[in-house]
């Protein structure tokens, strides 16, 4: 895969305790596996509503639904992101 890689998640306009914790766990995750990845929080009612999704948050990585409304597990993400 060549260019960086994109993770957005899709979250309401103010943020609840569970998007903050998907947010941060992603990062960690990012930070502990050294992957460069630009990280996008989505939270515009209009691009929520394009991306045709009816649970939040959703996490998209290199647009690719990988989960909706919780973590994704570190393997998962990992293979969303073509690292094995």
């Amino acid at each position: 895969m060549s260019g960086i890689n994109t993770i957005e998640i899709l979250c309401p306009p103010q943020k609840c305790t569970k998007c903050d914790k998907i947010i941060k766990s992603i990062e960690k995750m990012m930070d502990q596996e050294h992957i460069q990845a630009q990280i996008t929080i989505v939270n515009s009612i209009d691009k929520i509503i394009n991306r045709n999704t009816w649970i939040l948050p959703t996490i998209i990585v290199n647009g690719k639904v990988v989960a909706r409304g919780y973590v994704p597990s570190k393997s998962k993400l990992l293979s969303a992101l073509n690292i094995h």
